[in-house]
């Protein structure tokens, strides 16, 4: 009885921390997605909550102007761990030389890491999709043109979400509408989306791709160099 006594709260200990361990691995990581563009005015935002709260993540676009050659963007990046919060703005412009060296820095990590969209594909397997609502209103001011147009958006919409509907798991009934506005030209737009994946299987993910930038010619510093080159 002396001898099982320790050894019992040592078991029941290990049992405890195995549980807690096990409802991290299974907690939900949220991702809240919002777009939306009513004439002049955009903005977007992406939340991402984990750990039932405890590590969130807000990234926000309040305002998106068109100029011509660029879109400038002002925007504020806010994140919580454990009640410590960190909160910045900054404002930041996009031209075409700048979304041109964006796609050549992805084909150049494409063809750094090996089989790098398979583990994306099997990443995005994990994703459930909760909510998926898009409502659109379009107009040219002329009814044969917004007819074709409305059909145009639908189309566009329709093929949207068929090829989402095979890389992740739909949990909920889309919701999407397009409003046809005969009278004036005008178009807007706004969508919403909340998907989860649990915690194990985000870690996981994160240490697979680890694996494969350190197997990559150069490992992670050829990562780093691509994406922070000027």
């Amino acid at each position: 009885m002396i001898l099982g006594y320790p050894y019992g709260w040592i078991a029941a200990a290990g049992l405890f921390f195995l549980l807690i361990f096990t409802i991290i691995l299974m907690s939900p990581v949220v991702i809240n997605g919002h777009l939306r563009r009513m004439g002049s005015n955009d903005d977007a935002e992406l939340r991402i909550k984990a750990l039932y709260g405890i590590i969130r993540f807000r990234y926000k676009v309040p305002l998106i102007e068109f100029t011509g050659t660029t879109l400038q963007m002002k925007k504020q990046v806010e994140t919580e761990n454990a009640g410590i919060n960190t909160w910045k703005q900054f404002a930041d412009e996009i031209d075409t030389d700048r979304v041109v060296g964006s796609i050549d820095k992805m084909k150049k990590i494409l063809q750094l890491t090996k089989d790098l969209k398979g583990w994306v594909r099997q990443t995005m397997t994990r994703v459930s999709l909760v909510e998926w609502k898009w409502t659109t209103s379009v107009g040219t001011g002329d009814a044969m043109w917004t007819a074709m147009a409305t059909g145009f958006v639908w189309s566009v919409k329709t093929s949207i979400l068929g090829i989402l509907s095979q890389i992740v798991i739909l949990k909920a009934e889309p919701e999407m509408q397009v409003q046809p506005n005969y009278k004036n030209s005008a178009f807007t737009t706004e969508w919403s989306c909340i998907a989860q994946i649990r915690f194990g299987y985000a870690i996981l993910a994160g240490l697979q791709l680890l694996v494969r930038m350190k197997k990559a010619k150069g490992g992670v510093k050829a990562w780093q160099n691509i994406l922070f080159k000027a």
